[in-house]
């Protein structure tokens, strides 16, 4: 058996959440001008609070959704982690579609991607070279995400991190796939705060 650890870490608060915490209304999350939704202030202390959290883990990869606001937050985790470990070797960073926010509770543009083109200039440090599409494939202005889909996307995603050789993974992600992951994995249903990581010793048969 394949054996890895698994940090998992949802993303600090966007503007998007921000603004539904402001409302008191999941409304917002339905509105244009939070389109691939950027972190707070308040979700960059979390991003960096996350990386304090990583203490000493020996990080051989980190791996990100292509939204900006878990990009941001990886980046700014392993600012924190790096300067913490200074000895240890730079992890590689590589973003994937696979673990993309579940888009199952509507059609909301928090969650629709910009092009990879444009986001790799903001993000140089990054491999976006899984990602196939320049334009995003999975949000539909038309229908939500069903549960099969998302299903699918974390079967890819299981099968991605089998497939590599790094033992120590730092995985920044959302709430709705991290919910659905571990209620696949690990029979947990309990819901990840912004900027939270759990830890997992992952087995792959």
């Amino acid at each position: 058996a394949n054996a890895k650890i698994i940090h998992l870490l949802r993303h600090g608060e966007g503007t998007h959440n921000e603004a539904c915490d402001d409302a008191c209304t999941d409304d917002k999350y339905e509105d244009e001008r939070y389109a691939d939704a950027p972190l707070t202030e308040r979700g960059k202390q979390q991003a960096t609070h996350a990386g304090s959290i990583l203490g000493s883990a020996r990080l051989d990869l980190i791996l990100s959704s292509p939204l900006t606001r878990a990009l941001d937050t990886a980046t700014r985790a392993h600012a924190v982690w790096s300067a913490a470990n200074p000895s240890a070797s730079e992890p590689k960073f590589v973003s994937l579609e696979h673990c993309r926010e579940g888009l199952t509770y509507g059609v909301h543009p928090c969650n629709r991607r910009r092009q990879i083109s444009e986001i790799s200039k903001e993000y140089p440090n990054v491999d976006f070279s899984a990602i196939t599409s320049n334009t995003d494939t999975i949000w539909n202005a038309k229908r939500a995400e069903s549960e099969k889909e998302l299903d699918a996307r974390i079967t890819l995603f299981l099968q991605w991190l089998n497939s590599r050789e790094e033992k120590e993974v730092l995985v920044s992600t959302h709430c709705v796939f991290l919910h659905a992951l571990l209620k696949r994995c690990a029979s947990q249903t309990s819901w990840f705060n912004r900027g939270e990581v759990r830890s997992y010793i992952m087995t792959f048969d």
